[in-house]
């Protein structure tokens, strides 16, 4: 097992409803997992998934295991990729923001996989749009913790 070298920030490309809609954080790992179970994954393509309301759920195993389970995120890059995806799509909100560096750390501290090695997803398919960002802002989002 090749252990991950890089993070891979994708949306899930959902309503990005506000706190006040009764819809806010209606979308976790398990829509993601039956979502990706019909595209024919075997369970959820993401390690993390990232609520509306900043809680961390997570998708394929990686800190609770010993060994590291590939994602099915990013075409060419999932053996060696951390899949974290944040609901939402064109917003990522304050909440979402500060469980993105919480996880940077945590990943950080197990991985060793610095700041200079997060991605977006757009960044590897130049058809998508997810995240609903750039590299520029999500660095940004790192180095502001």
């Amino acid at each position: 097992m090749i252990p991950p070298k890089n993070v891979i920030v994708h949306c899930s490309d959902t309503p990005d409803y506000p706190p006040d809609d009764p819809k806010f954080d209606c979308f976790g790992v398990s829509d993601i997992d039956i979502w990706h179970k019909k595209r024919g994954f075997d369970s959820c393509g993401y390690h993390f998934v990232i609520r509306q309301t900043g809680v961390i759920e997570n998708g394929r195993p990686c800190f609770s295991q010993r060994l590291f389970t590939p994602g099915a995120h990013c075409s060419g890059h999932n053996l060696d990729s951390i899949g974290i995806c944040y609901i939402g799509r064109a917003i990522i909100n304050k909440q979402q923001k500060e469980a993105l560096r919480t996880l940077f750390r945590g990943i950080r501290d197990k991985f060793q996989i610095q700041q200079s090695s997060w991605y977006c997803h757009n960044q590897f398919n130049k058809n998508k749009t997810c995240p609903g960002f750039n590299i520029d802002f999500l660095q940004v989002i790192l180095s502001s913790y």
